[in-house]
């Protein structure tokens, strides 16, 4: 009887965990259907529209007589959509190049580099690297020509439009119209951020060398220009993804 009741309680303590661990899987795959649907239901929200916000936020002058006159930290707004001004070519460049081959440059990308869309999260260059590699397994073309616009000192947005051949998709495969938001490690003055740098970047915990001033350090794709689900759970979900993302490929693909 004794053994009886020993086996009741064995099984018993193994069905309650059973029954936790399904349930922590049905929760965290519901926090990631609600992430992956932002990004594809979501309302569109332009990056420049929400840097402009932001500047009239701190109280800047975005006027042009304003913005020469202010020195450097407000000069980007005069000509924001240069495509040839300042590091645009070469974000423009580092960003297709990412996506159509991807070819993750170390000496374009910081080695902390950090890449987030409604899916994942992925940080460090070998990550971010494996991640690209992966996507050519769904052939990647170009749709339309890729514009690029200055939103910030160090902050670029990309606009992409994109096709991948997915399964069950057919042969014209689905296509994905993007956001960018393109983040560089901005130079220091003195030791010190420079004012105008993006806050976006500011508050990120990797500290970079000084010799990688100018370097690609994060990358936020926007699904149809949707705003990322932010904060705790989502930000641990996606990292959580990026994860287990880098282990599978890396194995299958």
């Amino acid at each position: 009887r004794r053994c009886c009741v020993a086996a009741m309680t064995t099984a018993h303590a193994t069905s309650s965990i059973t029954v936790a661990l399904f349930r922590t899987l049905a929760g965290l795959s519901v926090v990631e259907a609600c992430s992956i649907g932002q990004g594809v239901f979501g309302s569109p929200v332009s990056a420049a529209e929400e840097a402009r916000e932001l500047q009239a936020r701190r109280g800047v002058d975005e006027s042009p007589a304003s913005a020469s006159a202010s020195g450097s930290a407000a000069a980007w707004r005069g000509n924001a959509r240069c495509e040839s001004c300042s590091h645009a070519p070469f974000v423009l460049k580092q960003v297709e190049r990412m996506y159509l081959t991807g070819g993750v440059d170390a000496n374009a990308f910081a080695s902390s580099v950090v890449f987030e869309d409604p899916a994942a999260l992925v940080e460090g260059i070998d990550e971010v690297t494996e991640a690209f590699r992966a996507v050519q397994a769904f052939a990647p073309t170009k749709v339309h020509e890729s514009s690029i616009e200055r939103i910030g000192d160090d902050t670029y947005v990309v606009n992409t439009v994109m096709r991948y051949k997915l399964p069950l998709t057919g042969p014209e495969g689905i296509t994905v119209r993007s956001e960018v938001v393109v983040d560089l490690v901005p130079k220091k003055k003195d030791g010190i951020l420079n004012d105008a740098a993006d806050e976006r970047v500011s508050i990120e915990p990797q500290q970079h060398s000084p010799m990688e001033s100018g370097k690609i350090c994060r990358i936020e794709e926007r699904w149809n220009g949707a705003k990322l689900l932010e904060g705790f759970p989502f930000d641990l979900i996606r990292r959580g993804t990026g994860l287990v993302s880098y282990a599978a490929t890396k194995a299958v693909v």
